[in-house]
């Protein structure tokens, strides 16, 4: 319970950063900037308030990997709106972009091996073998 708190802060950080940034940018404005925040709070808060009612374990290296995937996207997203409210490009718009989501298919793919392993040793600790059940 108190991740959903400091993820939900974690968003309202992000919000009230970028309409201050925003405020002082003389009406110049940046989409990325402005919907920053619903990748930590669509990433994070909303898994982690699901996850309290399925009660799904994920391991430690999972979840570290989804956390640093979120993170570059939103510090991405927000080097992104930077860049557009100044006026000019960068280089690493879709290094940030790039780099999140492949850790956030890390995660994924970490979390569906570690499913599969553990249906293994279920069935393991059952005598059974997979090739069994077909």
């Amino acid at each position: 319970m108190k991740k959903l708190f400091v993820y939900f802060g974690i968003s309202a950080f992000v919000f009230i950063f970028s309409q201050i940034y925003e405020y002082f940018s003389h009406g110049v404005y940046s989409n990325f900037m402005v919907f920053a925040f619903l990748i930590p709070f669509i990433g994070l808060f909303i898994p982690s308030l699901i996850n309290i009612f399925i009660k799904r374990e994920i391991s430690d290296s999972a979840k570290l990997s989804w956390k640093c995937g979120i993170a570059t996207l939103t510090v991405g997203s927000l080097y992104k709106g930077v860049l557009d409210i100044y006026g000019t490009s960068g280089n690493f718009e879709m290094i940030y972009l790039t780099v999140g989501i492949a850790l956030c298919i890390i995660a994924g793919v970490m979390t569906a091996l570690g499913k599969i392993e553990k249906s293994v040793d279920i069935l393991k600790e059952d005598g059974k073998t997979p090739s069994e059940l077909k």
